[in-house]
């Protein structure tokens, strides 16, 4: 199986671009939400899934990889969305 190795954030300002694009999708699609620590969590699991699922069908059934990094930045938007409440709220 092929190993990744960790790149240390060096393409930090398209990782942050994706991040915001995401977000302005999710608050398109849902507007702003305010939920309970357990409901973003119980989100967040779910995007966890997802990402599985995807790096699963990439590694073993020549699923894309596109697919797994967008799930991957679904999953980082929503982790860093409860990490900023917390910051603000907590």
């Amino acid at each position: 199986m092929k190993q990744y190795k960790d790149r240390c954030f060096r393409d930090f300002d398209w990782i942050k671009f994706k991040i915001m694009e995401e977000n302005a999708k999710q608050v398109e699609k849902w507007g702003i939400q305010e939920r309970t620590a357990f409901e973003w969590l119980a989100y967040t699991m779910e995007e966890l899934g997802e990402l599985a699922e995807a790096i699963s069908e990439h590694e073993y059934r020549k699923g894309s990889k596109e697919k797994v990094v967008a799930e991957a930045i679904q999953l980082a938007t929503l982790a860093l969305k409860i990490a900023e409440m917390y910051e603000k709220y907590g």
